[in-house]
């Protein structure tokens, strides 16, 4: 399943479509459906396809939070949106989505389990997938055409992913509270974990719900997190995925861990020549070694057992995260000595949502 260095790395390539207006030319994008079956189920529909290729939209921006994808597409030229309700910010109908007149539109995309963007240029790799190089890939569903000449599309073999149309219909500038599909997420765990702010730790501490499951829920602390960046960030905090009542070292430790692994994956998937760092735990945690993974070992030669844990298969080294029986921890001394910390540090600003 793609998570969030997969997705961001998705939001680069459909950056690529994203009209120039340096050129000073009427750029409209196109939309074509790929080749049947097409997904039945959360997918737009055919007159909405049809209304967006009629509207003279362009894309000026793609939008990540977590695991999810907003395509911003704004008209070209200018229409009459008064038929919009007052007071309205977005609106979504059943029938067709859209009406093909409004200014902004908003297109959503969730990867499911095998979804992922690719170009003529780039096909990116998933474990979950073969090793299928061809473009289009099978079961593309969506194909995106920008007037540049770039063209990037969507494919899911499993049909879990999903493709929403939202109108946007305001003239102050787009957030992300504007975005219906990334309004129930909790913060993205890219940009929430970079400053390691208290706020966040102390969300991840003291908690009776094993940590595993915490880092997997997208709605309760961070958004972004799978199963593979869980069990990395884990194994490198030397925690198990079933421990419960985190102190706040540990929930610090964690939520610095959650940055690197996530700013060094995101990182290396940008740059095709680089690999992820040959010490992490991903390259042996897919249950290789035979024997269903009983003779996995990691960097340094330590088994790897897989585990249960959070609803998901969790691979961990058992030598160094050992599960410890707690109750609930008093950590007034511990948030009071972060507290200090803190606020020592010099804030940091945040990051671009948009590559230049």
């Amino acid at each position: 399943m793609p998570e969030l260095p997969e997705v961001e790395h998705y939001r680069q390539i459909l950056l690529s479509l994203v009209s120039n207006e340096s050129k000073g030319q009427k750029q409209s994008v196109h939309l074509d459906f790929g080749p049947p079956p097409l997904p039945t189920k959360r997918f737009l529909a055919e007159r909405t396809l049809r209304l967006i290729n009629e509207g003279d939209y362009e894309i000026t921006d793609v939008l990540r939070k977590g695991k999810v994808l907003c395509v911003v597409l704004k008209q070209t030229t200018e229409t009459d949106t008064t038929a919009a309700k007052e007071g309205d910010i977005f609106t979504i109908t059943e029938e067709a989505d859209i009406s093909g007149k409004e200014a902004t539109i908003l297109v959503s995309l969730h990867m499911g389990m095998t979804g992922r963007i690719s170009s003529p240029n780039h096909i990116p790799k998933l474990e979950s997938l073969s090793e299928e190089c061809s473009y289009p890939p099978p079961h593309t569903h969506l194909i995106i055409n920008s007037p540049n000449g770039q063209q990037a599309c969507f494919s899911d073999p499993r049909r879990f992913g999903s493709v929403f149309v939202h109108s946007y219909d305001s003239q102050n500038d787009i957030g992300e509270e504007h975005i219906p599909a990334f309004q129930e997420l909790a913060p993205d765990a890219l940009t929430s974990a970079k400053d390691s702010d208290l706020d966040i730790v102390t969300k991840f501490a003291n908690q009776k719900k094993v940590i595993k499951a915490i880092l997997l829920d997208q709605r309760q602390v961070m958004s972004g997190i799978g199963n593979w960046v869980a069990d990395e960030v884990l194994y490198r905090s030397r925690l198990h995925p079933d421990q419960s009542f985190l102190t706040i070292s540990e929930a610090s430790t964690l939520v610095s861990e959650i940055h690197y692994v996530l700013s060094t994956a995101v990182t290396c998937l940008n740059d095709e020549e680089e690999q992820l760092p040959e010490q992490w735990l991903f390259h042996r945690r897919w249950r290789g070694g035979g024997s269903n993974g009983a003779n996995s070992k990691d960097f340094n030669g330590k088994k790897i057992s897989f585990v249960k844990s959070g609803g998901r298969s969790s691979a961990i080294v058992p030598s160094l995260q050992k599960k410890v029986a707690r109750k609930v921890i008093a950590a007034d001394s511990e948030t009071a000595s972060c507290e200090k910390k803190k606020s020592a540090t010099k804030p940091r600003a945040s990051v671009k949502r948009r590559k230049t």
